[in-house]
């Protein structure tokens, strides 16, 4: 074996609790890491240039339509090459994908991206825990987990069972017993706010909270099944993208509940938008948002900021997508209906990257992003 010391050491490490993610399939709950995420383990460990993945065969085993939805299946078989030195390591593995959309081709898109996507992580993950190894023990002993820490003064706890924390302002909670009182109690807050700098404040404070919805309730569904973490979401990029298309926050009083939210006036000044060159090439290195190709352009998302003559939004809302995505993304014209039919919310992820460049070892926030206006 060829690999590097440091490589070795990245292979024998733990994979961080931070990045496993649940999800319940009847009575059984499962663990996993996303595929980007696995994708980006591999850049960091092997080097991009020092590992390739090819699809050696594809096949549909099932597809069907039920009320106009078209549905399918597929299994996928992918196999790795990895350079250590002179030789080249290849592993295999299999996966399954399935599909559900309105259009037949889209429908086939994302269960084969799926199967790949599902494919790739097996075949990695043959290479240490960081790829997920670890998730196959079931007391999981190669899994690094997180060091609570203590919340600041003002800041409520995870989400828990039996207790839900409204962030409102800095100095005012709202604590809720049963989750359907606390989204019943978000969406209202998220349709009274009037700006979109008590907007972003707003869902920056309950993000977290919002996130843990999934996990430790996973059956707070709708009737469709729906999880409810995800129409609150989606609401949020709705009220965001209804900012967008306005020249400067309305002049209308903010609600009393939301009120200390952050303070403004009827002659708010527009958002900054934040120029980071650096932040861009990071966002730029990760693999595509929607199917975990590199390399990938840093987009921006249009409906996060108020429009501007001239100006792009700030850097801090822009994610990696890869040269066909992009194009695809662009030719649509609906953003947010494009991001919808691929089934991801940008906006978070979006969030995380800034977080991310903004804590970088040596860079503090605002050391090296200016704003342009």
């Amino acid at each position: 074996m060829s690999f590097t010391d440091a490589q070795v050491r990245a292979l024998e490490a733990k994979l961080n609790g931070k990045h496993v993610r649940t999800r319940t399939d009847g009575d059984r709950e499962f663990s996993y890491v996303e595929g980007w995420h696995v994708v980006a383990e591999a850049n960091r460990v092997f080097g991009y240039d020092g590992w390739d993945r090819e699809t050696v065969e594809a096949t549909r085993v099932w597809q069907a339509t039920q009320g106009g939805t078209h549905r399918c299946s597929y299994v996928a078989r992918v196999r790795i090459r990895v350079r250590a030195g002179e030789r080249v390591i290849v592993r295999e593995g299999n996966g399954a994908g399935h599909g559900a959309a309105l259009h037949a081709g889209d429908a086939h898109e994302q269960a084969l991206k799926e199967a790949e996507t599902d494919a790739t992580k097996r075949a990695l993950s043959t290479f240490g825990n960081v790829f997920g190894l670890a998730l196959y023990d079931r007391e999981q002993k190669g899994v690094r987990q997180a060091k609570p820490k203590a919340a600041p003064v003002g800041k409520p706890q995870r989400v828990q069972k039996g207790s839900l924390v409204l962030v409102l302002s800095p100095t005012e909670l709202e604590a809720f017993e049963r989750p359907e009182g606390y989204c019943s109690a978000f969406r209202q807050v998220l349709n009274l706010i009037r700006s979109h700098e008590q907007l972003m404040a707003f869902w920056k404070a309950n993000q977290e909270t919002v996130i843990g919805l999934r996990d430790v309730y996973p059956q707070l569904k709708t009737p469709k099944g729906v999880h409810y973490a995800q129409l609150l979401g989606e609401l949020y990029t709705k009220r965001l993208q209804e900012f967008a298309g306005q020249a400067r926050p309305r002049e209308t009083s903010p609600p009393s509940q939301a009120a200390q939210l952050s303070a403004t006036t009827a002659q708010a000044p527009p958002p900054k938008r934040l120029r980071d060159k650096e932040h861009l090439k990071y966002v730029a290195s990760q693999p595509c948002l929607v199917c975990g190709r590199t390399p990938a352009h840093a987009h921006h998302l249009k409906f996060t900021q108020p429009r501007a003559m001239g100006a792009k939004v700030s850097d801090e809302y822009t994610v990696p997508l890869c040269a066909i995505h992009h194009r695809e993304l662009h030719d649509a014209g609906d953003e947010t209906g494009w991001w919808q039919r691929v089934r991801v919310d940008p906006v978070p992820a979006a969030n995380a990257l800034w977080d991310e460049t903004r804590t970088k070892e040596g860079v503090t926030p605002g050391a090296s992003a200016a704003a342009a206006e």
